[in-house]
């Protein structure tokens, strides 16, 4: 009882850091390593698992006392526990620390991917770089124009490919998604869906779900909107130019201007 009331106490003292040991299960050896010695540098013998169970509670020798016998799997079990409970606090702050270095890293790799863009990533513009803001509600990262504002498809299409260019270079084709990005590419996708005409729309294969932010939160649904938008701007384009061209021969039959 007395062992299991000092686990209980130990227990309460957060800023202990536990090493479960685990002593050979020979008794001599384990006597040898710390189990049995109130006084060991560097083996609690309140917490120290040992693998030869009377050693858990303090005796030496293997016991037919139902009441020690019970006593040792309720002490056994609490060591057990505060182990597992130390180790996953351990589990927590490493996990916690993986998941900084991978947003700073993804900072990283976005702030290299915009300035390839075109976008200004000096030190101090940085932080309004990475958070950017802007007042067209058509437009939400750096280095990217309103499509929209265009006059004619085929100018609707040269915007859509300069900004497709740029959400695949500042997300690495895909790789490394963030919120504002896939807005990007949903608000896009939808301008040109727009602007598309009913056969470029079905031979381009059309997305639906591409034109909603929200439904694109893997990787391959954001490579696939991708590669969807690029399909519908090639053809799209195609598409207008051949216009174009018939507009100017039926107007200059002969071929002069």
């Amino acid at each position: 009882m007395k062992m299991k009331n000092e686990i209980f106490n130990a227990k309460m003292l957060r800023a202990i850091g536990v090493v479960a040991v685990l002593c050979a299960s020979n008794g001599a050896f384990a006597a040898s390593n710390g189990c049995d010695k109130d006084d060991a540098d560097y083996i609690s013998p309140t917490l120290a698992l040992c693998s030869t169970h009377v050693y858990n509670i303090g005796e030496t020798e293997n016991t037919k006392d139902s009441a020690k016998k019970q006593e040792m799997r309720e002490t056994i079990a609490l060591k057990t526990t505060v182990m597992t409970q130390q180790m996953y606090q351990q589990y927590e702050y490493l996990d916690a620390m993986v998941k900084r270095f991978r947003t700073q890293l993804e900072k990283a790799v976005l702030k290299t991917k915009l300035a390839a863009a075109g976008a200004d990533t000096n030190e101090s513009s940085t932080s309004s770089s990475l958070s950017f803001k802007s007042s067209d509600r058509n437009i939400f990262i750096a280095g990217v124009s309103n499509c929209n504002n265009e006059l004619t498809p085929a100018k609707v299409y040269e915007c859509l490919q300069a900004n497709v260019n740029t959400i695949s270079n500042a997300s690495n084709n895909g790789q490394n998604m963030t919120t504002e990005l896939k807005k990007q590419l949903a608000n896009d996708y939808k301008v040109a869906s727009e602007n598309c005409s009913v056969t470029v729309c079905d031979s381009s294969k059309k997305q639906s779900f591409c034109e909603d932010a929200n439904k694109i939160s893997k990787r391959s649904e954001f490579q696939t909107c991708l590669d969807s938008l690029r399909n519908i701007i090639r053809l799209g384009y195609s598409e207008s130019s051949k216009q174009q061209q018939n507009m100017r021969n039926w107007n200059n039959p002969n071929g002069q201007f």
